[in-house]
């Protein structure tokens, strides 16, 4: 008889109070009631109201989207992961197995520009100990973490093998102590928005670029600036070499040379002309810091011709003709953790934002996503085999989108990351300064600033 009464309470509560009994579905990934989706975004809860225009954009076209609360990663991962970061990652493994997700895009950088390592979205630092020159880089930020979920045996890659809290560690003048997969396993792109002025503007770009087919009067332009990056080093004017063999990748497409050598390219100001006329791809190859890119005359180390600055930025008014940029060369281009109290490598004033990140985040112009490095980068000089250098991963974007007609962002970048890695092997006992680190280095900084699931040239 009780028990007869026990299950006419429970079911008269349920009528009268149908959601008692329920997990609020943001915090319960195990629910099977969901469907599949394709695109996971992880946000402060700040942002989600100005990224859900981002998300009907994407379901329009066929994309099921999950925007996901990043205080909700952490507390549905609150028993895995050391840290912040490694729940992220937890939680992305968990929604690719449970949830078929295909992309994913971390909407987050530097929390507060007066604080020090706050972020919205978690970062991950690889230990990577090599030195460029006499210049010391300890660590250096990588979201190719987020993107290695799967080591070679299917187990979880966790970039700490020896389990000492220390990620990628590959200590200077010493074998690797850490041997990340490296291979991604999902595109991974981030959004470093610090506000939700930048959320808005970046969604917005988003949106306009993919929401009608672009012009192929200005897409099908490619515009390339160079010269002589490294002149001690090769006894050929390398960057303009490299940028011809990205052309030559690109057999649809407009070349419009921007080098140093024949005059086409003398400042700046040619920069920002050949950006404001339209064009669907830039490469810059050369140098860079978090402010500026820049290279030398052909044959000449001591003078330098700056080609795109944060300064020139304002000058870009391009406005919906927003070109996909490369420049793994440039170093720290893409160091997204630059704030007023944080600005290594600029050699100046304090600045708010990296190159790549200012030319995404540009308003009426710059451009719709930026993969450059978040460290010093290394070119290897021999021409033949271009043996784990920048210049492979740049060049062999252009070969991955226009020979093997990789249309969708994220998969341009990570197919061409898979490629480098199976083209070059890596030897993790290695110790020499200039040695196999280095590659690993190259890859690991190699970052996508933008959305991975972008349809290049639009829908």
């Amino acid at each position: 008889m009780k028990k007869h009464i026990v299950i006419i309470a429970i079911f008269v509560t349920i009528l009268l109070f149908p959601n008692i009994f329920l997990i609020s579905s943001s915090k319960n990934i195990e629910n099977k009631s969901f469907s599949n989706f394709d695109l996971l975004i992880i946000a402060p809860k700040q942002f989600i109201k100005y990224i859900q225009p981002l998300a009907i954009h994407k379901e329009k076209y066929g994309l099921k989207t999950k925007i996901v609360d990043i205080e909700d990663v952490y507390f549905e991962m609150f028993w895995k992961g050391r840290d912040d970061a490694e729940k992220v990652k937890y939680f992305i493994k968990k929604a690719i197995e449970e949830w078929g997700i295909k992309y994913v895009l971390l909407f987050g950088g530097r929390k507060n520009q007066l604080a020090h390592e706050t972020w919205w979205i978690p970062v991950r630092y690889s230990n990577l100990d090599r030195k460029y020159d006499y210049l010391l880089e300890r660590k250096f930020l990588t979201d190719l973490y987020f993107a290695d979920i799967y080591d070679s045996y299917g187990n979880f890659s966790s970039w700490d093998s020896d389990n000492d809290g220390i990620f990628g560690e590959w200590p200077e003048n010493k074998s690797a102590e850490d041997i990340p997969d490296l291979f991604p396993d999902i595109p991974v792109g981030r959004l470093p928005c610090r506000n939700i002025f930048d959320v808005r503007r970046v969604v917005k770009k988003i949106i306009n670029y993919e929401s009608k087919p672009i012009d192929d009067s200005w897409f099908k332009n490619m515009v390339v600036v160079a010269g002589d990056t490294y002149p001690e080093k090769t006894d050929y004017i390398d960057g303009e070499v490299y940028t011809q063999m990205g052309l030559d990748m690109m057999p649809d497409f407009n070349p419009i040379k921007l080098w140093l050598s024949d005059g086409s390219f003398k400042n700046w100001q040619d920069v920002v002309k050949a950006i404001n006329k339209g064009c669907g791809f830039i490469w810059f190859s050369g140098h860079g810091n978090p402010s500026t890119w820049s290279t030398h005359p052909p044959y000449d180390n001591e003078h330098w011709v700056t080609g795109l600055s944060l300064r020139h930025m304002r000058f870009l008014i391009n406005g919906k003709k927003l070109p996909v940029c490369i420049s793994g060369s440039g170093c720290f281009n893409s160091m997204f953790n630059v704030s007023l109290l944080n600005s290594p490598w600029v050699y100046g004033l304090p600045i708010t934002k990296c190159w790549a990140w200012a030319l995404v985040n540009k308003a009426n112009g710059g451009s719709i996503a930026t993969i450059a490095s978040t460290a010093f980068s290394y070119e290897k000089p021999d021409i033949d085999s271009f043996r784990g250098g920048i210049e492979w991963l740049d060049m062999h974007f252009f070969g991955e989108y226009g020979l093997n007609n990789t249309e969708i962002l994220g998969e341009t970048w990570s197919n061409t990351i898979t490629s480098f890695l199976n083209e070059f092997s890596i030897n993790w006992k290695d110790a020499s300064p200039t040695g196999d680190a280095l590659i690993v280095k190259n890859v690991e900084e190699w970052l996508l600033i933008g959305d991975p699931s972008l349809k290049i040239g639009g829908y």
